[in-house]
């Protein structure tokens, strides 16, 4: 069996079904042996597009998303996508063709050190690795799967000569099953449980780790169990539906101290212990900074061995698996949690009451407004979405309108670029995930400048003919930056205008449909024509940059 054939085996071994890329001369053996496998390829116009798409498909599947490109620039291409891969805790492996172990420096494709792409990925991956020779691929590609879906899951990079892939293996070949990594969770736990304080009043905040380790409705159970109202951090609203009615239903963090508001800083400030379950590293620093002395215990899934580690702030539960640890938090915390809180369902539901209220008046003041205001538009779209719809959002002020109006109503159905924050995100992982769920609706928002980045995945979708409406928050400006410039320099802007297209125009040079939205009473029956059709529909909103968000950050 030669290597590439022996990759492609494993994939399948490991139930993979779906893999994203662009191929290229230096990874054209494992394309050959691609074409006649099981597994579907899925063709991208960039690079980058492959590698958000393996993200995406990761975080729907708890599966290492594959993501294939070939040596140099085919690689480097892809370093933005796999950088947010790695913030946002996603399993994928990248498979990247590279220049011959035979002739190392080569004319195409190559530069100086051989091994430059293994180290340009080794800052924005958990494990990166140039293979030298053929005879190590099998422990090599059964740790890059190891490595990626243990602990806290997230990137690898191989780079893959291509002399290499024409090779045959010799002896042996094993393709075994990954470990599971997750002895010693329930005695850990028990430690953990012994040094929690007694509590009345525990609140919950859920980090994005829950997603990844598809534990949410164990979270929902012990803070049913406990009674304890479920905050959450930015990234991690999805987890919990939003109509749950233990759900606060908006994020905390550093936002505690950027006008959140009154109502929850309240409900939160009451609280007398406050549990985590899958917060970053970087967000439990946050939440250790707003609880004013209160104790703070963290649970989450992290690499390495399970430990307990006691700080000045904290308290802090390393487990190898998150979901039996919340599983065993079920059976013990109740022990030491007595909650005494006082109609906390109702005094959430007047939170959600009274917010909605302020956002459904600022919509309907603005549903006639022109240009169109956002708000309009993302009250649409949250009206006409089927309860497990999947939106795929962009960056920017796209995302804080979605952010603001949409209500996730089942767990793991808003898809967002998390904190690297990366533009061009929503058009390929809304590809991905209507690949990995065909049977639901799903919907990608982005701005125009968004847009212009991934214009060429308008082909991907034209060839797949995927039922996805793409709405377009059309502005002609980096609206943000726009803002940030005009309340921090003194009202100046600079390099924040874009001349942006017709984008309807543009999706009909692609053979798919588009409709330019111009006049705010036509948005409605916009958004439920692109929904309700069997093929892509891009759908061109013109809306204003200038308008205020909202007066609190949800």
């Amino acid at each position: 069996m030669k290597v590439a054939e022996f990759i492609v085996k494993f994939l399948e071994e490991r139930g993979i079904n779906l893999v994203f890329g662009l191929p290229g001369y230096n990874i054209l053996d494992v394309y050959d042996v691609l074409r006649t496998s099981s597994i579907e390829h899925l063709l991208v116009k960039h690079e980058n597009a492959a590698a958000v798409m393996a993200d995406v498909y990761g975080r729907l599947t708890g599966k290492p998303g594959i993501c294939i490109t070939t040596a140099g620039p085919g690689a480097t291409n892809a370093v933005t996508g796999i950088a947010g891969a790695l913030a946002a805790s996603s399993p994928l492996i990248h498979l990247a063709g590279h220049c011959s172990s035979k002739e190392r420096i080569q004319p195409y494709h190559g530069v100086d050190d051989w091994f430059f792409l293994e180290k340009v990925f080794s800052s924005v991956t958990k494990w990166s690795r140039t293979v030298v020779d053929p005879s190590e691929v099998p422990k090599v590609i059964a740790k890059a799967f190891e490595v990626a879906s243990s602990g806290r899951p997230g990137p690898v990079h191989v780079s893959l000569p291509m002399d290499i892939l024409g090779e045959e293996l010799t002896g042996e070949i094993r393709f075994g099953e990954i470990g599971s990594g997750r002895g010693g969770v329930v005695k850990l736990v028990n430690e953990f449980i012994d040094l929690i304080p007694r509590t009345e009043k525990p609140a919950i905040i859920v980090g994005q780790g829950v997603l990844r380790a598809f534990c949410w409705d164990e979270v929902a159970k012990l803070a049913e169990k406990i009674r304890a109202p479920i905050f959450f951090t930015r990234w991690s609203r999805s987890a919990i539906p939003f109509d749950h009615p233990l759900n606060v239903g908006y994020f905390v963090g550093l936002m505690f101290r950027r006008r959140s508001h009154p109502l929850v800083d309240e409900l939160f400030n009451e609280s007398d212990l406050v549990l985590t379950f899958g917060v970053e590293e970087g967000s439990r620093a946050q939440i250790e900074s707003i609880v004013d002395g209160k104790p703070v215990f963290h649970v989450f899934q992290g690499d390495g061995d399970g430990f307990i580690k006691i700080t000045e702030r904290s308290v802090q539960l390393n487990v190898g698996s998150l979901k039996l640890a919340l599983k065993a938090l079920l059976d013990l915390l109740p022990r030491k949690v007595k909650s005494s809180w006082i109609d906390v369902e109702s005094r959430i539901s007047r939170i959600k009451r009274e917010i909605e209220s302020e956002l459904e008046k600022l919509a309907e003041e603005n549903s006639d407004t022109k240009p169109i205001h956002p708000a309009h538009v993302l009250r649409c779209v949250r009206e006409l979405l089927d309860r497990d719809a999947i939106v795929a959002c962009d960056i920017g002020s796209n995302f804080v309108w979605t952010e603001y109006y949409y209500r996730v109503r089942t767990p793991n159905s808003l898809l967002s670029p998390c904190r690297y924050g990366s533009m061009g995100f929503s058009l390929p992982a809304a590809i991905a995930a209507k690949k990995v769920f065909g049977d639901r609706q799903v919907i990608a928002i982005a701005g125009d400048g968004g847009m212009l980045m991934m214009m060429g995945e308008l082909s991907t979708l034209a060839e797949h003919n995927l039922p996805i409406p793409v709405i377009v928050l059309n502005d002609s400006k980096y609206g943000i930056l726009w803002r940030i410039q005009q309340r921090w320099y003194g009202g100046r802007s600079f390099a924040v205008d874009i001349a942006s297209p017709n984008f309807a125009d543009c999706a009909r040079a692609f053979g798919i449909k588009g409709l330019r939205v111009e006049d705010p009473r036509d948005v409605y029956s916009a958004i439920e024509e692109a929904l309700s059709g069997s093929s892509p529909v891009v759908v061109d909103i013109l809306t204003g940059h200038h308008y205020e968000y909202y007066k609190y950050r949800l």
